[in-house]
């Protein structure tokens, strides 16, 4: 007798509310909770959540029990263990081996690839091939589904052609992979859950009841499939699903879709809404900022030890901050916040925890690894010998010694040596001779008597990779490998610090690289290249894990997913950076979006809406306090913020601002500065440079001293050109460094023109066109004279382009006269002048505007004198003008554009009287070469009027910062800084500060 299945969906307010609805659903009963799964996105949210129960328990006086914890891996492995007489399951080593077999035999059955099969490809085939399998898609459907979209459009695009014969290589691919997975005789995950659906009767030690409390695949990556609900709901020996959600991510979309997926599940509500947690903010000057602006990760973490240890100092009797271990810092990727803490949070002495897995590629021992595979595919070359002999991981590191691999890398160098097996093979019995002579110079001798030691150590390495570089069976090639390892490697000192993750790291490698070598010695044991040798190493030690526990006490450092089942007072969140939060989406390197979409891939909006879904329950996580920070450095480039940030204000949470906090003894640079004054003052320790430095350091990075923040004192009015007050919106430090520094760009080497030598030639060549055409008595352009005009405008062109590198020529004459599949600057300057119509009696070509102005300003007229030169101005015969101005990319955004405004009012003063009338300006845009339309008019779709009177507002406010003498670092879109010609100069840290 079967009992009746339960399928319910529980609706929670918030994270907190969901951790009590675990606790009453799975932790109730003895019998039960053993027979009770909770699934959990990653085993350190499994970690957070035993702690979460734990304390909920021990607060209820009862007794710890608690269900397992699974992710989603982890419940298929149990599942699989609980099955007594079940196939042997293959291991992740072996699904490799055997699709690249079967990539293979595809190959050989007549259906090669559009691509070369590598190794890192085999590995994004096999997820490709376990996503269709997990989106309940057969191969069949597959490759119906696929074809039908591609192939209408293969005779005539060449892009669906190349799909299409990847759609065949992949399906003839994957089926002889399932043909030889069956032939094995073991099972994946895939024939492990149709054992499970094929079964009557429910495997041994299964779950009776399992709690779900992340979503699906559309909302979250590390989510349950649809297969998995399928699995859960049909499986023998479930009496009871439940799955728990927040409201945030159920109105996110996953509230239609848990229904699709489990029809006729039943709802119920657990538990009211907890009190908000205050959110701390920085006290500025913009009330808008509720986050904390570090220079760099480092900063933040830094900024996280300071203020436990100001509260921690500050405390009194009635209020007390929460323990260590109530306290939170939370990160999208836990790199590399784990390293950076190791330093940051020993020298602030603040103990912390950490059970975010590293990846192994990062340890020293895999470094190592790299090291022996680079010497194989460089075919011991200079850098590649020396590094490895040079490794301390190495026994031939001390054998050789030091100096001798140093003075073999001067003599590599002097003999020009590249590498190559068999050169380097002479070249180290050369350097043996008992006599230690060579046939080189002197000089060549000398070196190579200083050199045989570890010249000898080189042949030696050779020697023992030799047989990773013939045609043995992989297996061999695999176990030779291990045995050089073993032989050579120099283990730490067991009693050095470092030394137990050490031998952990080691014995993942080794373990990962004996079942790459076991999986080809059972399935597939053709020999590989050294290429593909090392690729597939790389690819297994990269993608592969290992936990080190830090410490058992202190403040947590959790990743965001994490962080959901934490029980804690306080959260600070970091690295709020664009890329970070949200994280990046991976997306299928074999299809676009269109077509993955009909094979049931989740549309990247359904999963930044639940992420942002998932945030907001992630602010009212903590009891007591929850802040956010970002940063605006990292490796010395830009980074803009997380568009996360705006959901600080749309939370409403309660707000408490938090004063800087005054100077106080931290870390150890804060002791060097005691008792130092500040840097150019009077007093301080003598000679201490050391510390005269960081009061430096620190006296530059403190929002007080303005000197440091763009104040350069104030500056008389001049004659301005609007280029460079453009340029001060762009970014003030770029106009002061270019105009009152006067400083010389700094450019990178480039093989063509510059921007600015392009946009000279550019003007140059229209200036031309426009003189002889007007000579000509051509006039307005229309579509009756067209034709002329671009017969003229190419002679012009051709003419020009003589004064040009003969190397520049061909780029130059594309940008101006188009080609087969785009317009030229020309064509596009001609469409519009057709387009708008209207008499031209008159072009002032690069048209000098050098006066006195009248602007209008908040204040009433001003008068500012100034200096430009207008592209194009237009005479119309109806008395008005057109300002016309050429892009060769596209056109600015009107918040930092003001040559067509400026031009037009200036215009619009010089002109009066000429042809005996007044001018009003009646257009003004940008021709530019990268925009979809011809002409982009200025200020969009805003009036003219209302453009023009906002240009001059912008324009006067530039002048009054000039003026004022307020350079600071504010560039209008930061990204930009990376290409910026005064970055030498710039400190970029200083971005977003006033």
């Amino acid at each position: 007798m079967i009992t009746p299945r339960v399928t319910r969906l529980v609706r929670v307010p918030d994270l907190k509310a969901m951790h009590a609805a675990v606790a009453r659903l799975a932790c109730t009963g003895l019998p039960s909770v053993r027979r009770t799964a909770i699934l959990v996105p990653t085993r350190a949210a499994g970690e957070e959540l035993r702690r979460t129960l734990e304390n909920r328990t021990l607060a209820d006086a009862e007794a710890v029990l608690l269900p397992d914890l699974l992710t989603r891996a982890d419940f298929y492995e149990r599942l699989h263990a609980a099955m007594p007489g079940a196939p042997p399951s293959l291991t992740a080593p072996e699904r490799e081996v055997l699709l690249r077999r079967a990539a293979r035999e595809a190959v050989r059955a007549g259906t090669p690839p559009p691509f070369s099969l590598r190794a890192g490809l085999i590995l994004e085939m096999l997820a490709f091939y376990d996503e269709l399998r997990r989106r309940e898609q057969s191969l069949d459907d597959f490759s119906r589904l696929t074809t039908e979209r591609l192939a209408p459009s293969a005779e005539t695009d060449r892009g669906a052609e190349r799909l299409l014969r990847q759609t065949e290589f992949l399906a003839a691919a994957f089926a002889e992979f399932e043909r030889l997975t069956h032939q094995t005789g073991a099972i994946d995950e895939h024939g492990l859950r149709l054992l499970l659906l094929d079964r009557s009767a429910p495997p041994q030690r299964a779950f009776a009841h399992v709690v779900v409390t992340v979503a699906d695949q559309a909302a979250d990556a590390r989510g349950l499939h649809a297969t998995d609900f399928d699995l859960l709901t049909r499986m023998s020996g479930v009496t009871r699903l439940d799955v728990i959600a927040t409201e945030n991510v159920l109105a996110s979309g996953f509230h239609e879709r848990i229904h699709n997926l489990l029809p006729g599940i039943e709802e119920e509500r657990f538990g009211t809404a907890s009190s908000p947690p205050t959110l701390i903010a920085p006290e500025t000057s913009e009330p808008e900022q509720r986050w904390f602006r570090s220079r760099d990760r480092e900063e933040e973490l830094s900024a996280v030890v300071r203020d436990l240890k100001h509260r921690a100092a500050s405390s009194h009797a009635s209020v007390h901050p929460p323990p260590l271990e109530r306290c939170a810092v939370v990160f999208q990727r836990p790199l590399p916040y784990l390293y950076l803490a190791k330093q940051v949070f020993r020298d602030g002495g603040v103990a912390y925890q950490a059970t975010d897995a590293l990846p192994l590629s990062g340890e020293p021992f895999a470094a190592a690894v790299d090291l022996v595979l680079a010497f194989l595919m460089a075919e011991g070359n200079r850098a590649s010998t020396i590094a490895l002999l040079s490794s301390p991981h190495f026994t031939m590191s001390s054998q050789a010694g030091a100096l001798a691999v140093g003075t073999l890398d001067e003599l590599f160098r002097d003999m020009k040596y590249s590498g190559g097996w068999d050169r380097l093979s002479a070249l180290a019995a050369e350097t043996a001779d008992q006599d230690g002579t060579t046939r080189q110079r002197r000089r060549r001798t000398s070196l190579s008597r200083r050199a045989a030691p570890a010249m000898a150590a080189a042949g030696d390495v050779a020697a023992a990779l030799a047989p990773l570089r013939e045609r043995l069976p992989a297996s061999l090639q695999l176990a030779a490998l291990l045995t050089f390892l073993r032989s050579h490697e120099a283990l730490p000192p067991a009693d050095a610090e470092w030394h137990p993750r050490h031998m952990r790291a080691r014995a993942a490698i080794v373990a990962a690289i004996e079942a790459l070598r076991d999986a080809h010695a059972r399935h597939d044991d053709e020999p590989l290249d050294v290429p593909e040798l090392a690729g597939s190493l790389r690819r297994w030690i990269e993608a592969e894990t290992f936990s080190p526990r830090t410490g058992a006490e202190g403040v947590r450092l959790v990743d965001g997913s994490s962080a959901a089942y934490a029980d804690v007072d306080d959260v600070r969140i970091v690295g709020l950076v664009e890329g970070d939060w949200p994280e990046r989406a991976t997306r299928s390197i074999f299809y676009p979006a269109s077509i993955l979409s009909q094979l049931g891939w989740p549309a990247d909006a359904s999963r930044a809406t639940a992420a942002r879904a998932r945030f907001h329950d992630l602010l009212a996580l903590p009891v007591q306090r929850v802040s956010g920070s970002t940063f605006t450095l990292e490796d010395d480039a830009i980074v803009a913020g997380s568009s996360f940030l705006e959901e600080f204000e749309a939370a409403k949470l309660p707000i408490e601002r938090q004063p800087p906090f005054l100077p106080a003894r931290i870390f150890a640079h804060d002791a060097l500065l005691q008792g130092v004054a500040p840097a150019g003052s009077a007093g301080g320790p003598a000679g201490d440079q050391t510390a005269e430095w960081l009061a430096l350091r620190l006296a530059r990075t403190a929002p007080s001293d303005a000197r440091y923040h763009g104040a350069a004192g104030t500056r008389e009015p001049k004659a301005y050109a609007v280029s460079a007050v453009e340029r001060y919106l762009d970014c003030p430090f770029k106009y002061y460094a270019a105009n009152v520094l006067q400083l010389p760009e700094e450019r990178d080497e480039e093989s063509g023109l510059t921007p600015l030598e392009r946009g000279h030639f550019v003007h140059d060549v229209f200036e031309q066109f426009f003189i002889q055409w007007q000579g000509s008595g051509g006039g307005t352009i229309t579509i009756a004279n067209a034709a002329e005009a671009i017969v003229l405008f190419e002679r012009v062109v051709d003419e020009r382009l003589g004064s040009l590198p003969e190397a520049d020529r061909a780029l130059e004459r594309t940008h101006l006269l188009g080609s087969a599949v785009a317009s030229g600057l020309g064509e596009r300057a001609f469409a519009f002048e057709i387009e708008q119509g209207g008499e031209v009696i008159e072009r002032l070509l690069e048209h000098e505007l050098e006066d006195t102005f009248t602007f209008d300003g908040p204040e009433g007229p001003r008068r500012v004198a100034l200096r430009a030169k207008a592209d194009r101005i237009d005479l119309m015969a109806d008395g008005t003008l057109r300002i016309v101005d050429y892009k060769l990319s596209k056109a600015p955004k009107l918040a930092r554009s003001l040559q067509l405004p400026i031009y037009g009012v200036c215009a619009e003063q010089a002109l009066e009287g000429r042809h005996g009338r007044s001018w009003t300006v009646a257009r003004a845009g940008y021709v530019a070469f990268k925009e979809k339309d011809p002409f982009v008019p200025l200020g969009g779709r805003m009036p003219l009027a209302a453009a023009i009177a906002d240009g001059q507002q912008r324009f006067l406010a530039a002048i009054d910062g000039i003026e004022r003498g307020e350079f600071p670092v504010r560039p209008d879109e930061p990204f930009r800084c990376q290409w910026c010609a005064y970055a030498g100069v710039c400190r970029k840290d200083y971005v977003g500060d006033e």
